[in-house]
């Protein structure tokens, strides 16, 4: 596999909707695949390193990224000619957060008594999931290309990959320090292809250019503080009122209502995967949008789909929760069909805030988060102790509608003003860094 396979004429929309709602699903299933095997195979401690490691990588990933990759395929999208620049930049930016915060892992493994025992596997994890975060950052380059195909396939390999070596590693010796290491083979291998392949795609790009490069220049400092640190804080806040219940659960109901809701939550979860796909095709149409009907294209059909799975679901939801886990599951019914009816207001705000961010509205994206984030933690210290897992469904379904007024405020505030600053091209739209 190299740059060459990727020299395709560009595939329609809804053919790279398919092939990344695909890839999503299969990738999320490797994982899951793994996840069963070394529950399975690995002693109880094992299994439960290999829980924190994952969970301490992903929470790596998320901070060392945040919102780089976002601004990156927002500036691509709308100055591709500037493509060979901007990935030079961020990239050596993304290198250094990588590798800052896995240097802090280190110390933090050797240094906290509790996890000194296990810092070996802890950090290999935590390489795996810094490792997956660049190529992440890289996907979100292509989409800003408008060319996920190329991300769709990259994804396919690479969670093949890992399901096959993480298996092998499993059956052959089931030692969580040697799954670390079979998961990061086929990550680095991914990395290393992809890099060959953004470069080339940047090379290219570069070579038809009138400008090549940014036509103006301002510190990366300045623009971090100003695009790229409110959708950071934007994608950290909703990440926490997202899944806050779960703690709140806890301190309420107990243990065992956390797994019930939990259980169902995830399943919500996973039908997000066909409206991310949609978005993630649709990004660079939005970022270059200079008023509502582009959104309204993309926002339409995956909130349509959306009320059609959830009203389906809902019926199918007494026999599908005890079919898909136990029957002791039952009790969560109530709480899924709750969720249900919150997941097209999920739908329709990931079109709404992919929109808010297109159109430098970071800022205000960052706000809306942090008030869901209060709407979200008052509603659930009311509703939790009285209804345990219901009032965190019904919190949810509230804070969900509370975005969807907030972006829609948002963004028709913005609408205008939009259509004026394109309209007159007083200034550029994108990025503002040239590379040295």
């Amino acid at each position: 596999m190299d740059e060459r396979s990727f020299r395709n004429p560009k595939l329609p929309n809804a053919l790279l909707i398919a092939y990344k709602a695909f890839a999503d699903l299969a990738a999320k299933g490797a994982l899951f695949v793994i996840t069963v095997i070394a529950a399975r195979r690995l002693s109880a401690e094992a299994f439960g390193v290999f829980s924190l490691g994952s969970t301490l990588g992903w929470m790596v990933a998320v901070a060392t990224d945040f919102g780089i990759q976002l601004h990156v395929a927002r500036v691509v999208a709308r100055q591709p000619e500037d493509a060979p620049g901007v990935l030079r930049v961020w990239l050596r930016v993304r290198w250094a957060t990588a590798a800052g915060a896995l240097i802090a892992v280190a110390i933090g493994s050797i240094v906290a008594a509790p996890l000194r025992a296990y810092a070996v596997p802890i950090v290999l994890f935590a390489l795996v999931y810094v490792c997956s975060g660049l190529v992440e950052f890289l996907h979100y380059f292509y989409r800003g290309l408008s060319r996920t195909d190329v991300e769709s396939t990259l994804t396919l390999w690479q969670r093949g990959g890992t399901l096959v070596c993480g298996a092998a590693a499993l059956a052959w010796r089931p030692d969580v320090t040697v799954l670390a290491i079979a998961m990061l083979l086929p990550v680095v291998a991914t990395l290393a292809v992809s890099l060959r392949i953004a470069r080339a795609q940047a090379r290219g790009i570069h070579a038809i250019s009138a400008r090549g490069q940014s036509a103006r220049g301002e510190p990366i400092a300045r623009v971090f503080r100003r695009d790229v640190w409110p959708i950071g804080a934007g994608i950290v806040l909703s990440a926490i009122y997202f899944r806050v219940d779960v703690f709140l659960v806890q301190i309420w109901s107990g243990t065992e209502a956390v797994g019930l809701y939990n259980a169902v939550y995830r399943l919500v979860e996973a039908l997000r995967l066909f409206p991310a796909a949609v978005m993630a095709v649709a990004l660079p149409s939005l970022c270059r949008a200079i008023d509502l009907r582009p959104l309204a294209r993309a926002a339409a059909p995956i909130t349509v789909a959306a009320v059609g799975m959830a009203a389906a679901l809902w019926i199918a939801a007494g026999v599908l929760v005890p079919a898909i886990y136990q029957p002791r599951y039952a009790a969560a019914v109530p709480a899924f069909r709750i969720l249900l009816l919150s997941f097209p207001l999920m739908s329709l705000n990931m079109a709404l805030t992919h929109q808010l961010v297109g159109w430098d509205g970071q800022r205000a994206y960052a706000a809306l988060c942090g008030m869901a984030l209060v709407v979200n933690l008052v509603l659930n210290v009311r509703l939790v102790p009285a209804l345990s897992i219901d009032g965190a469904a019904w919190a949810t379904l509230a804070t969900e509608l509370f975005l969807t007024a907030g972006c829609a405020v948002a963004l028709w505030s913005m609408h205008g003003r939009v259509r004026r600053r394109v309209g007159a091209q007083a200034r550029p739209l994108g990025e503002s860094v040239i590379a040295g």
